[in-house]
């Protein structure tokens, strides 16, 4: 549902994010802020949930400055990451 886009920060930074529509007139705009896991699977599927309740969603990806597109999961190697 949702896709992976741009964002550049009043520095001049460029930043991901992920932004899911509701397809029809969004009832409000929300952002959804990741994890230390960053914008993982999970916080995807949370993002196109709202959105399919209607609201229209981003959820930027906090880590770029440090790693860009940080996506760990929950468990082994990705729980032990620095």
């Amino acid at each position: 549902m949702g896709e992976k886009i741009q964002l550049k920060a009043s520095d001049g930074h460029e930043l991901g994010a992920y932004v899911a529509s509701p397809g029809t007139t969004p009832t409000a705009g929300l952002v959804v802020l990741q994890e230390a896991f960053g914008v993982n699977g999970h916080v995807r599927s949370v993002t196109d949930g709202y959105a399919n309740d209607g609201f229209l969603v981003i959820a930027p990806a906090l880590f770029d400055r440090i790693e860009r597109d940080v996506d760990l999961g929950y468990e082994g190697a990705d729980r032990e990451k620095d």
